[in-house]
């Protein structure tokens, strides 16, 4: 009987999930070149399987990223990084939400950064605004590429930073 419960409250509140459905956003991967300058390619080729119950600390699910969409002001160099980072071979990148926490500075959310065909733990620092229509998030976090397993990026005689740090921004409707 007790399972019955159970599993009868867990039905219902999966059907009370509202769908978080993107209506605009960029996902921006800011990084240096020793010597040179900066690189701020991004993409606003973003998809969403987010679901959210009766607060924003019950986000679960998971944020599409087409990688292979990233662009910067110089197709040159864009051409190396999609190289680089074999684009081809992993057009995309995900970002399983595990944990959403308010904090004094807004919220951290926690989860799986699946990069490069590597899964490793990230959280990302966001503040997280929401009315009866809508969501967004704009958030920041940061990673090593050769966690991911990329090799050190050169272009010509100067050696890409190791750093990339991540701009989140982010509306969502819900549904």
């Amino acid at each position: 009987m007790k399972k019955l419960i159970l599993l009868s409250l867990l039905t219902v509140s999966s059907l009370m999930a509202g769908k978080l459905t993107v209506i605009q956003g960029t996902v921006q991967a800011h990084t240096e070149v020793f010597g040179d300058s900066t690189i701020n390619p991004k993409t606003n080729a973003i998809s969403s399987h987010l679901t959210m119950n009766e607060n924003i600390e019950s986000i679960r699910g998971s944020i599409d990223v087409g990688i292979s969409k990233l662009k910067s002001d110089n197709e040159e160099r864009d051409e190396h990084m999609v190289e680089a980072i074999e684009s081809k071979k992993y057009p995309s990148s995900t970002f399983t939400f595990n944990t959403v926490a308010k904090t004094s500075k807004g919220y951290d959310i926690s989860g799986i950064l699946d990069f490069h065909g590597v899964k490793k733990p990230l959280t990302v620092h966001a503040d997280i605004k929401e009315d009866t229509k809508s969501l967004s998030i704009k958030g920041k976090a940061s990673f090593l590429l050769s966690s991911y397993n990329i090799k050190p990026i050169k272009m010509l005689f100067l050696t890409v930073r190791d750093r990339i740090d991540l701009k989140i921004n982010i509306q969502f409707k819900k549904r």
